[in-house]
């Protein structure tokens, strides 16, 4: 159980670093567009990237998602070559018509998403970075499949190095703003489509077959109302500040939510490695245990990061690089949705861990259900709460929406496939993380030993307080024994 545990670990970690090398470049590019845009300009960039998030699952129509369970699940390679062409080809085809569209109404989808007809040129730059966002998808997925994270790794990397070298060639010193944000998405965007060309031509064969394009399809469909309602849940909240609040409210809320998104990051980083690994060991006799141990090791290893980050926020935000800081000035109100959107990530995370019964027992007409609630309670909790509470009331929305849907799941995912989880583990974790964030953060919120001895007090609680096994112990004193 623990070596296969073990490669969950190591996989999570090397697709955690080329994921995190992708969409750290809103964290990486924070000082320039923070310092260098204004908060009214931030929100009409966080308005296009949210609708971006949106059209993207539209572009991929659940064909990148039952590939990669086809893919990973044929043996023969002749028969994987069919798999690849037909998603590929397909999002090709469709990508190719949906992009038309974009650079046909423009005017409309402006007005549609900034309520101001005069984005035309980023629509028609948007409409670009789409297509080649969809035909990237595929190929990095057979790089999942195939457990190539090195390669994945590099590949992300270079796209984030290419990324971040044009936004500041076009914001700070052509002062293109807005429209550089977005054309150096789209020239690094068509640079990483570039990169994958050999991985392309390896399984590429020029047909569809109908046939694995109908199981394409009857697999993946289902699943767009989901990643729709996912998104939704995550993006809806700058539209609801946009109209009842202020542009500027929405840039303020837009740069305080890149940062609690870091807990996105490592929650994306284990489901890129946690459907193939629950894939591979479900044949296992103590299949379910180990999907148990992996939600209370969940647990505890982004409580840990959750603390972390939260007691040196205020240091985190203030790093100066070159006299620049990660937050301009007008941007640190920002900061106190941080903790809530890191809760709300929690939250996906463990949506994530229970997503197994519905994936293995093929129920997944029960996901729009599931994810379409979550989208609801989004909607209904940013109509309440950002006239009342602004930011933060859209940061607190996205924390119901992610809760409710992880719940909903839980319940029928036990009624499809019973998971016997570690429920009262999990529950004095919990009590012990808060106690100690209270402390770091009510009591000790300016010394900053005090608040690193409390993140020490950690393995000692887990030690002493029946959280770790026999056995879990003596893995950790056989590691320290070899150091």
């Amino acid at each position: 159980m623990y070596r296969k545990i073990f490669t969950l670990t190591k996989h999570s970690v090397v697709y955690g670093f080329g994921y995190i090398l992708t969409r750290s470049i809103g964290f990486v590019l924070l000082p320039v567009h923070t310092n260098y845009l204004s908060t009214a300009e931030y929100g009409i960039v966080g308005l296009l990237f949210a609708s971006l998030a949106i059209l993207n699952v539209i572009y991929r129509y659940g064909i990148d998602v039952a590939f990669l369970r086809f893919f990973i699940l044929e043996e023969d390679k002749i028969e994987k070559k069919k798999v690849f062409s037909t998603a590929f080809l397909s999002i090709l085809g469709s990508g190719i018509l949906f992009s038309l569209i974009m650079n046909i109404f423009p005017q409309f989808l402006s007005q549609a998403i900034f309520q101001d007809q005069s984005y035309v040129l980023l629509i028609r730059l948007s409409a670009g970075i789409l297509i080649a966002d969809a035909l990237v998808e595929i190929p990095f997925r057979v790089l999942r499949a195939e457990e190539k994270s090195l390669s994945f790794c590099v590949l992300k990397f270079l796209n984030v190095a290419v990324n971040f070298g044009l936004n500041i060639l076009f914001i700070i010193h052509l002062q293109k703003g807005i429209e550089g944000v977005f054309l150096a998405n789209l020239i690094s965007a068509l640079f990483t489509l570039i990169t994958v060309f050999p991985i392309i031509f390896k399984w590429i064969k020029l047909s569809v077959v109908l046939k694995v394009l109908k199981e394409l399809l009857g697999f993946g469909i289902p699943y767009i109302p989901s990643l729709l309602s996912v998104i939704i849940m995550g993006q809806i909240g700058r539209f609801f500040l946009d109209r009842m609040v202020s542009a500027e409210a929405t840039g303020i809320f837009n740069a305080g939510y890149k940062l609690g998104m870091f807990m996105s990051l490592v929650v994306t980083a284990f489901r890129f490695a946690w459907h193939p690994f629950f894939l591979s060991v479900s044949k296992e006799d103590n299949a379910k245990d180990i999907y148990s141990k992996v939600l209370t090791y969940f647990i505890v290893i982004i409580g840990f990061i959750f603390l972390v980050i939260c007691f040196f926020l205020e240091e985190i935000v203030h790093i100066n690089v070159f006299g620049v800081t990660l937050f301009g000035e007008k941007f640190l109100p920002g900061i106190s949705i941080v903790p809530i959107v890191m809760l709300a990530y929690v939250a996906y995370g463990m949506y994530i861990n229970f997503i197994v019964g519905i994936y293995m027992e093929k129920k997944t007409v029960y996901l729009p259900f599931i994810t379409g609630s979550g989208a609801a309670a989004a909607i209904i909790s940013n109509f309440i709460f950002v006239p009342l509470w602004g930011i933060t009331g859209a940061a607190v929305s996205t924390f119901i929406a992610y809760m409710s849907m992880a719940t909903i799941l839980y319940i029928i995912n036990q009624k499809l496939y019973t998971i016997q989880y570690e429920f009262s583990k999990i529950f004095k974790i919990t009590i012990f993380y808060t106690l100690i964030y209270l402390l770091g953060i009510l009591i000790f919120n300016d010394l900053v030993i005090i608040k690193i001895c409390l993140l020490l007090c950690i393995l000692p609680f887990l030690w002493i307080f029946g959280i770790l096994n026999k056995e879990e112990k003596d893995i950790i004193l056989s590691f320290f024994y070899k150091k």
